[in-house]
């Protein structure tokens, strides 16, 4: 109640007692009545909200600017597509417990308001943000709105979890056979040269001091081509929240992209990495149903150390999904790009995809076609775009070799090297961003 309301309504009680008392009418009880009317007035709250706040209750006023606009303008269109609630099914909404909200509200106040989530914890990457966790997640949508429209959050959207596909990669045992290396026509109808034309710098250039983390269904770190380069500091499992990202029996789709990338060379086993003398992590994340935040914080990961994140995974290759990284793995793309390894950046390196039998397109996965990743496709043995190998704009060209400070004497014409008789990841030709900035280290 305002004080204006208090004012007449003190002044109604005190013309009716004027008017009682000229009547000679007033007893004892009446005036006591009226007494405690008047002090009961004068106790009562000036209301529950303050003028002019939006509904905001007086304890969770909110001090400062929106937290909204201090996003880049990519981070606020992935937040515009996230929270619209149209885009996804009923089930999924009334199934998901964890939500991702922007509010200014201090952390400990957020059980305090009309939400009242039942857990909160910060959000990775980007301040303002934060997960909010509901018991009942059937009337979470509900709450969220009420408090939206409070003002007291700036927007939700579900944190909704989902399993992406990885991409083929080589089966390839002995180095006489991976062409991608050095293709000499070992393989039917193959093209002497058409391959990645990096044998000519091993003698100088082999990635050392460069780490490279495989963010995949996990990591076999006691594999002899893998353990000896093996980093435990750079390595986590993001399903089961621990530092082993040694894979399940049956995944072995992460061994494989890091043994292209950089398994050890010249010890007479199995393959030879192209980058073979580089630090290998794995980061164990397709091995389970993940969202936005599980994927920011694996491609945010000791990002100061870490030189290059590789990626063989991605939305369906369908040919008909069209999916784009949620708003905290955006931020971690732009925070890698511009903040990683102490301000040099960090590389991401993206597969572009294995669907063009689906009639599918780079452009239709928002990770390999972001701006701030390196996708990758294929060719074959022969030169050929491989039989799976997606079309596309996104694709590593000469300009990629720049954002390294110089551009490489390696050709670039020919980096889009596929393997024997299958599929490719990008870690055949993320190793070759392992050897240029090998060469610049070794310039500095």
């Amino acid at each position: 109640m305002q004080p204006s309301q208090i004012s007449r309504i003190s002044e109604s009680l005190g013309s009716r007692l004027r008017r009682t008392a000229k009547c000679g009418r007033l007893s004892t009880s009446g005036v006591r009545a009226v007494v405690i009317v008047l002090f009961m007035l004068v106790l009562t709250p000036f209301g529950g909200v303050v003028s002019g706040s939006s509904g905001v209750p007086e304890e969770m006023q909110i001090e400062g600017n929106e937290i909204m606009p201090s996003y880049s303008r990519a981070v606020q269109l992935a937040f515009e597509r996230v929270s619209d609630l149209d885009s996804y099914s009923e089930e999924a909404l009334t199934q998901t417990t964890d939500w991702l909200v922007v509010t200014s509200v201090p952390l400990e106040m957020h059980h305090l308001t009309k939400a009242s989530p039942d857990a909160s914890e910060a959000a990775p990457i980007l301040s303002g943000a934060y997960i909010w966790s509901f018991d009942n997640p059937t009337d979470a949508v509900k709450r969220l709105e009420i408090s939206l429209e409070a003002s007291e959050i700036e927007s939700f959207s579900p944190l909704v979890e989902k399993k992406q596909q990885p991409r083929l990669v080589p089966s390839d045992t002995e180095f006489g056979s991976q062409w991608h290396l050095r293709n000499t026509g070992q393989t039917s109808g193959g093209v002497v040269g058409e391959d990645a034309n990096v044998t000519a710098t091993w003698n100088v250039y082999t990635g050392r001091d460069v780490i490279i983390s495989v963010i995949d269904d996990g990591l076999d770190h006691n594999h002899s081509d893998i353990s000896p380069h093996y980093s435990s500091s750079y390595s986590y499992d993001w399903c089961d929240d621990d530092p082993d990202p040694t894979p399940s029996p049956w995944n072995g789709h992460g061994t494989a992209v890091a043994g292209v990338a950089a398994a050890v060379g010249d010890n007479g086993l199995d393959v030879t990495g192209v980058a073979f003398d580089a630090t290998i992590a794995g980061s164990t994340l397709i091995a389970c149903w993940a969202g936005d935040a599980t994927e920011a914080d694996a491609l945010s990961y000791e990002s100061d150390d870490i030189d290059i994140y590789t990626n063989s995974w991605g939305p369906a290759d369908d040919g008909t999904t069209l999916e784009a990284p949620g708003p905290l793995t955006l931020a971690a793309f732009e925070s890698d790009v511009y903040s990683g390894r102490d301000g040099l950046g960090n590389l991401i390196t993206w597969a572009a995809g294995n669907g063009l039998g689906s009639d599918d397109n780079s452009n239709y996965d928002g990770y390999a076609n972001s701006r701030f990743t390196i996708a990758v496709t294929a060719i074959s043995h022969n030169g050929e775009q491989s039989y799976y190998a997606e079309p596309g704009p996104t694709f590593w060209s000469p300009l990629t070799l720049m954002v390294l400070g110089r551009v490489s004497q390696l050709p670039t014409s020919q980096v889009l090297a596929a393997t024997t008789g299958a599929g490719t990841s990008p870690t055949a030709s993320e190793g070759l961003p392992a050897l240029h900035l090998s060469l610049l280290e070794s310039s500095h």
